[in-house]
């Protein structure tokens, strides 16, 4: 429902989502999923003019979520909209408590993402053909995603002129329009220089835009595009397993923790707005745990010579 209709049908919750928009800084998807989740409530229990439930329709809100085989994220993804929506309406007086604030959501299971190995992604890296213009720019976007860990609506939105090659840096706008210096290494940095010297200065009289990466359409890639580049180039490269880029994010955060980088620095690099998020990357291997508390605890280590 455009924003115009929802003003004129459903004034509270249009301010609501404003309130999100403006003060939160949250993105249009982003508010989009809260009108999404929120008018699924209120339309399942007809609810028009008056907000106020009880704590009963909590319950069966979460019953009717469940019965209908909702994965266990989706359910508390909406669960915590609807609960945002009722404090914002409570903290306004519009109702007299928000019966959302206790309700128990389901247990999400915590993993460690998939990711690639240095030897799959430097082979990824290998194959644009950089004869031609698109593998310039196609070799540039790769080593950009894996260099700094963008998102990729990070990447998509990247401009020329938050490209600070003689520095390093890169400017990201980020989640809630956050935005932040991330550092590029040698070989991000000299791939992006290549594609704006041979390609992209070239298509400055051609369009105004000052999207860095632009498609054949000499537009800013879509979600859609970027991962089909991807796509063909992991099938190229021999990988069997499904590579997204987000795949690419989670192989640079993870390589990170591997080679020695601290959480807080991930996080930044990252743009993660809490460190929880960040220590999914540095779940280890139980059996590698014991085998290095073995090798350099000196107690440990005193056993293992006298067993020798």
């Amino acid at each position: 429902m455009p924003m115009t209709d929802i003003r004129q049908n459903e004034p509270i919750l249009a301010e609501y989502l404003l309130h999100l928009e403006l003060e939160c800084g949250l993105s249009s998807n982003s508010v989009q999923a809260y009108r999404r989740d929120i008018t699924e409530f209120r339309k399942l229990f007809k609810i028009h003019g008056d907000y106020a439930v009880t704590y009963r329709t909590v319950n069966d809100f979460l019953a009717r979520l469940s019965s209908a085989n909702r994965r266990p994220a989706s359910i508390a993804r909406k669960i915590s909209s609807v609960r945002s929506f009722y404090r914002y309406l409570a903290e306004r007086g519009l109702v007299a408590d928000n019966p959302f604030e206790y309700a128990r959501v389901p247990r999400i299971a915590r993993y460690h993402p998939d990711y690639l190995s240095v030897a799959d992604i430097e082979t990824i890296l290998r194959q644009p053909d950089q004869t031609t213009p698109n593998g310039i720019r196609d070799a540039a976007m790769l080593e950009v995603l894996y260099g700094t860990g963008v998102r990729i609506s990070e990447l998509i939105n990247l401009t020329m002129s938050a490209v600070y090659g003689e520095v390093g840096f890169i400017t990201v706008i980020g989640k809630g329009n956050k935005e932040r210096l991330v550092p590029f290494g040698r070989y991000a940095r000299e791939a992006v220089e290549k594609y704006l010297t041979a390609v992209r200065e070239a298509l400055r009289a051609e369009c105004e835009s000052d999207h860095l990466f632009l498609s054949r359409n000499r537009t800013a890639f879509s979600r859609v595009g970027v991962w089909k580049i991807i796509k063909k180039y992991a099938l190229k490269a021999g990988i069997a397993k499904k590579v997204t880029p987000h795949v690419f994010r989670h192989s640079f955060a993870t390589h990170m923790i591997d080679g020695g980088a601290d959480l807080r620095t991930v996080q930044e690099l990252l743009g993660h707005a809490s460190i929880t998020t960040t220590q999914i990357y540095t779940q280890v291997d139980r059996e590698y745990l014991l085998s290095v508390h073995r090798e350099f605890h000196p107690r440990e280590k005193a056993v293992a010579m006298e067993n020798a």
